[in-house]
């Protein structure tokens, strides 16, 4: 029994202090640590990836007529950061953010909202996409407008017609 002690004693003294006093001494955080996850609205199409990655379901989609909100609870959230590894325009970011302690529910939650446009051909109500560059490279200027507000099936469609015209069959 005393053999044991002595050994836990040397390792001990070996090692020293290996415990911060948090909160009075900052955590030790390496480069790899995952906190919490922030999205810029400003880059974020909407597309979804993130919420069908998020194994957690921290990340959900809301739906109504005009507008489409993609909410991120950090309540639910195991900070894995996979839905910022699918996120295709990099719109979200995993920060060192963990102090997340609040006495409102709503303090945990982000709502980046996005506003639906109809569609002129089909009548749907759809969340139109960045594509103004790519638009812009491939088609004539007239029909950039139009294009932009057509929904991605009735595209689609009009994209399919216009290169059987120009394919000539």
């Amino acid at each position: 029994m005393v053999k044991p002690i002595l050994k836990l004693i040397t390792v001990a003294k070996e090692v020293g202090v290996v415990t911060r006093k948090y909160p009075y001494e900052s955590p030790l955080l390496t480069e790899e640590f995952r906190g919490k996850i922030e999205i810029d609205a400003s880059i974020c199409w909407g597309c979804g990836a993130c919420v069908k990655a998020c194994p957690s379901n921290a990340l959900t989609i809301r739906e109504s007529m005009d507008v489409m909100e993609l909410v991120y609870f950090a309540g639910r959230c195991i900070f894995c950061g996979r839905c910022a590894d699918v996120c295709p325009t990099g719109a979200i970011r995993v920060t060192k953010e963990f102090e997340l302690a609040t006495d409102e529910l709503e303090d945990l939650e982000q709502v980046v909202i996005h506003r639906k446009v109809k569609c002129p051909i089909c009548g749907k109500h759809f969340v139109p996409q960045p594509l103004e560059k790519y638009v812009c490279e491939k088609c004539a200027k007239g029909e950039i407008p139009t294009y932009m507000m057509v929904c991605p099936e009735c595209r689609r469609k009009v994209g399919v017609k216009k290169m059987i015209r120009c394919k000539g069959g």
